[in-house]
C-alpha cells in the first residue's frame, strides 16, 4: 500500500523554538529529514552550553537533509556548530547577515563569554565555514523571489531559488571580500513535499552606507595612536556601538517557511492529521519510516482529535490542512502585509502556525490571523519566553473558537502528524 506519512515535532531547546520534520514516502521507500530553528533575540539568564542540551536530545535523526537557520543567535549559531560536527547534514538555508551584523554578534560573545572559535570563525566567513565543514549545498537567502501563484501540484521537484540581482551580488562581494552563493527565497519540492521560503530584514544596501559613512569621518586608523590593536579594538567597539544606536531597534532578519504536502485532495487521499502534547524527557521518539518506529505516531494517530480524522475523511472538502508556517522572527508589525501576500495562496493548507519571536507584543500585528480564517483547527505554537505577551495569546484564541494555543518549554513538546493514503489503495 502507498501512502505518506509526517510528522511535526516542536521543542524548546535553551529558549530556541526547533521543529524537526520527517516525510515517509512508503511507496518508494524514502524518508526526509530537516529541521528549523530559530530563538529569540532577547538573551535570556540561562547559561547552559548547548551542546549539553544535545547530548540529551534524542529526537535529532543522524542524517538530516535539510537544516534551516530562522535567523542568527548565538545559541543557535552554537547549536548549529555543534550538529556540523555530529550529524551529517546535506543542505543549509540561512539569511544572509552583512560583516556588520556579524561584527554586533562577535561583540556579544565578548560581554557573554561565548567566544569560542568555532564561533568566530563562522561569524567571519559563515560561507567558507560551512563549505570547510562538507555542506553540499548552501543557500544564503537575501530578498524573495516570484511569489508562488499556481497550485502546488504544477511545481516542479527540485530546489528553485533565483540568483539576486547583479547589483545586490556585487555589493555583497565587495563587503566579504569574495563572491558568495546568495539567492532570493523561493521553494524547494522534495519528496513530494513543498518547502516554500521567505525572508525578511533590513536593507543590506543601508548597513554598506552606514559603515562607509562612519569611516569616512575617520583618518587612517594606525595613525591614531601607537597601539594599532588597541585602536583597531576601541573603533571596533565604538563602530558596534554607533550600529546599534542606529539599527538595534530594527526588525531582525529572519527566514518564514511554509512546509505540506504537494498533493493533499480529500477526493483522492484518505487522511488524517492530529496534534499530541507531552512531557520531556520521553515522549515522541524520532521516527525515520522504518516499520518499527511507526508505532508511537500510530498510537497519536487514534488517540485524539476524532474531530478532526472525521473531517478530513468527508469527501467534499477540496483540499486539507497539512502545512505548517514557520514565522521564524519576523516583525510583524513591519512586514505583516508582505507575509500575508506571499503566502496567501497556500491559506487553505495551513494548519500549523508558529508564532514568531516568541509571542514578543512589539512584533505583533493581528493582520496575520487572516491566514487562519478557517472551520477547520488550528494549531499556533509558541515557545515560551519571559517576553511572551498575554495580548498576543488573547488575540489567538479570542478571534476563533477554531484557533488553539500550544505552549512549548523545557517540559512540554507538540507534535503534529498523520498521513495521506491514495483512495484506489484501499478499495
Amino acid at each position: 500500500m502507498r501512502g505518506r506519512y509526517f510528522r511535526y515535532l516542536f521543542k524548546n531547546l535553551d529558549g530556541s523554538l526547533f521543529h524537526i520534520g520527517s516525510v515517509f514516502d512508503k511507496d518508494n521507500q524514502k524518508t526526509t529529514n530537516y529541521i528549523y530553528m530559530v530563538g529569540s533575540y532577547y538573551r535570556s539568564s540561562r547559561k547552559k552550553k548547548s551542546s549539553d542540551l544535545f547530548r540529551q536530545e534524542k529526537t535529532i535523526p543522524k542524517e538530516i537533509d535539510m537544516l534551516i537557520l530562522g535567523g542568527y543567535t548565538l545559541k543557535d549559531l552554537n547549536k548549529l556548530i555543534y550538529m556540523l560536527k555530529k550529524y551529517h547534514i546535506t543542505t543549509i538555508v540561512l539569511p544572509y547577515y552583512a560583516p556588520i551584523q556579524r561584527l554586533a554578534l562577535m561583540e556579544e560573545t565578548k560581554e557573554s563569554g561565548a567566544a569560542e572559535e568555532d564561533l568566530t570563525k563562522f561569524l567571519k566567513s559563515p560561507y567558507q565555514f560551512l563549505k570547510n565543514a562538507g555542506i553540499q549545498q548552501i543557500y544564503f537567502l537575501y530578498g524573495n523571489g516570484t511569489a508562488i501563484s499556481c497550485s502546488p501540484e504544477e511545481l516542479e521537484p527540485g530546489i528553485h531559488f533565483e540568483q539576486a540581482d547583479r547589483d545586490t551580488l556585487k555589493l555583497i562581494g565587495e563587503m566579504e571580500g569574495y563572491a558568495v552563493p546568495v539567492v532570493q527565497a523561493g521553494y524547494i519540492v522534495e519528496n513530494n513535499w513543498l518547502f516554500y521560503f521567505g525572508i525578511y530584514g533590513v536593507d543590506i544596501h543601508l548597513f554598506s552606507n552606514f559603515t562607509r559613512d562612519y569611516f569616512s569621518h575617520i583618518e587612517n586608523i594606525r595613525e591614531m595612536s601607537n597601539n594599532v590593536y588597541e585602536d583597531y579594538a576601541s573603533q571596533t567597539e565604538r563602530l558596534v556601538q554607533e550600529f546599534l544606536k542606529k539599527f538595534g531597534s530594527s526588525p531582525a532578519t529572519t527566514i518564514t517557511m511554509f512546509e505540506g504536502p504537494l498533493y493533499d485532495s480529500s477526493s483522492e487521499n484518505d487522511s488524517f492529521v492530529t496534534e499530541k502534547e507531552f512531557q520531556q524527557p520521553g515522549g515522541c521518539m524520532i521516527w525515520g519510516g522504518a516499520p518499527q518506529d511507526t508505532g508511537c505516531m500510530i498510537k497519536c494517530l487514534h488517540d485524539k482529535d476524532y474531530d478532526v480524522m472525521q473531517r478530513h475523511r468527508q469527501v467534499k472538502k477540496g483540499a486539507l490542512r497539512f502545512g505548517i508556517l514557520m514565522l521564524g522572527n519576523t516583525n510583524l508589525n513591519r512586514y505583516g502585509s508582505e507575509l500575508v501576500a506571499r503566502f496567501w495562496q497556500l491559506r487553505f493548507r495551513i494548519r500549523g502556525i508558529c508564532i514568531p519571536s516568541c509571542g514578543r507584543g512589539e512584533d505583533w500585528n493581528h493582520q496575520i490571523l487572516e491566514l487562519s480564517i478557517s472551520e477547520d483547527r488550528i494549531y499556533w505554537v509558541c515557545s515560551k519566553h519571559d517576553i511572551t505577551s498575554v495580548g498576543v495569546v488573547s488575540d489567538i484564541v479570542l478571534s476563533s473558537p477554531n484557533n488553539r494555543f500550544v505552549m512549548v518549554d523545557e517540559k512540554k513538546s507538540c507534535c503534529i502528524s498523520g498521513y495521506l493514503i491514495p483512495r484506489e489503495d484501499l478499495d
